[in-house]
């Protein structure tokens, strides 16, 4: 005690360092206070950001990322609708190739019978060759049938199809004329099942004469003006 006494310069050093000694403990403690104040600051707005990122996360990433999870389950479901409808397509291909083809070859058939009831043309060769064929047909019944002769008018234009008018004689028994007029009355009978059509054809008018009987007592059959229209397109 006596030396500090006598030392004056010990003491005041003394007091000094306990000053800066008490200074810097104040330091710390103030930086630990800091320290601590900022981590409850950073605690505060940790656990405020996190309140308002759930409702945010409920609000809007939560459908964003369902989405983006069901993304790919999203794609196999298109990839499967497009076999799907790929497969549904080559079946109706399948069913509309087979439907065409059957459609084109009823619609064949059926325009080849409207071309040969309703021809296009008025071909009187034609008409001449219908004629020979009734002929030929109904002379295998007897008594003969036959065509003496045949001729032809101007062909006129009607509201949409072609009138030719001809006249032919006929040589024939009544029983054959009647089967005459019952083929005229099949022209243009247009039957897909059948297999003989007849060009459209009508009668506009008969005369008759009969020849009566020869020497013998048979009859001579009976000879038939007739005049007919062929119609055409």
């Amino acid at each position: 005690m006596a030396e500090e006494k006598n030392n004056p310069q010990s003491a005041d050093d003394k007091a000094k360092k306990n000053i800066f000694a008490m200074t810097f403990e104040k330091q710390k403690r103030g930086k630990v206070e800091l320290k601590k104040r900022n981590m409850q600051k950073g605690a505060i707005f940790l656990i405020a950001a996190l309140v308002l990122l759930i409702p945010y996360s409920i609000f809007f990433l939560y459908p964003q990322t369902s989405s983006y999870l069901s993304f790919g389950q999203v794609i196999g479901n298109y990839d499967k609708q497009i076999k799907d409808i790929e497969v549904t397509k080559k079946d109706l291909e399948k069913t509309r190739d087979l439907h065409k083809s059957a459609y084109d070859k009823e619609n064949k058939a059926e325009t080849e019978i409207i071309n040969k009831v309703f021809p296009v043309t008025t071909e009187k060769l034609e008409v001449i060759r219908l004629m020979e064929d009734f002929a030929t047909h109904l002379n295998t019944t007897y008594p003969p049938f036959e065509f003496t002769s045949i001729s032809f008018d101007e062909p006129r234009k009607e509201s949409g199809y072609t009138v030719l008018p001809f006249r032919t004689s006929i040589h024939a028994s009544q029983t054959n004329f009647d089967r005459f007029l019952g083929l005229i009355n099949l022209s243009g009978d247009y039957k897909p099942e059948s297999k003989d059509h007849v060009r459209m054809m009508s009668i506009s008018n008969i005369s008759l004469t009969y020849r009566g009987l020869d020497k013998e007592g048979v009859d001579q059959g009976v000879d038939f003006d007739v005049e007919l229209l062929a119609y055409s397109r």
